[in-house]
């Protein structure tokens, strides 16, 4: 079987439940999360497996070179998501635009 795909994301390799042998995440003991990419993993499968993290986790650092573990943190301190309500400023400050 070929890595690369003629066709559509996970039909030709992922039959079932969409779950994609290529990618996986877990938890670690202190917060961290570890992604883990294997060869033959799609843009879908990528895009898939990083929805799953927090909106506030960002990546510091990585191990291997062909299967790769990427090392994502979240923010310390208050999350970075943004408040569920957002009331933004209606004055005329808001539309103006200053020019040099």
């Amino acid at each position: 079987m070929p890595i690369f795909s003629s066709g559509g994301f996970g039909a030709w390799r992922t039959p079932g439940n969409g779950d994609s042998p290529f990618v996986a995440t877990r938890s670690l003991d202190d917060g961290t999360l570890a992604l883990t990419v294997h060869p033959g993993a799609d843009v879908g499968d990528l895009t898939a497996i990083l929805t799953t993290l927090p909106a506030d986790a960002f990546f510091t650092e990585h191990f291997g070179d062909v299967e790769t573990t990427l090392i994502f943190q979240r923010v310390p301190g208050d999350s970075a998501v943004a408040p569920a309500v957002v009331m933004p400023s209606a004055g005329p400050a808001a539309a103006s635009v200053t020019h040099p």
